[in-house]
């Protein structure tokens, strides 16, 4: 997948994006086609997507907590997947991850 096509030959581009170059919105960039060698201009226009996903546990549902996945594992910690609200691991659950048990996942409420 090119960044562009050339507006004189149609040709697919991509941008040289070394040092951040042609990310600048607001800015006319020159390049330069590696097909028929005309230099040209483009702007840069940056999009957002929001992916919403419910997330109960922020509306008086329980939290749903998993171990993450850190090295070393002194750093684990216990993470909501829907909000993903973060705890120390319990002193149980710090022993079954350090003997490489699974831990089960957990629900509980959390003071908000």
């Amino acid at each position: 997948m090119s960044d562009l096509q050339c507006p004189y030959c149609s040709a697919d581009h991509e941008v040289c994006h070394d040092d951040g170059f042609g990310y600048e919105e607001g800015v006319r960039h020159h390049d330069e086609c590696g097909s028929c060698g005309k230099r040209f201009v483009f702007e840069t226009s940056i999009s957002f997507y929001f992916d919403p996903q419910k997330a109960d546990c922020l509306n008086d549902g329980n939290h749903d907590f998993r171990q993450t996945c850190t090295v070393p594992i002194d750093y684990t910690m216990m993470a909501c997947v829907a909000c993903d609200e973060r705890r120390p691991p319990t002193d149980a659950e710090m022993e079954a991850i350090r003997a490489g048990r699974p831990v089960e996942p957990v629900t509980e409420k959390t003071d908000e």
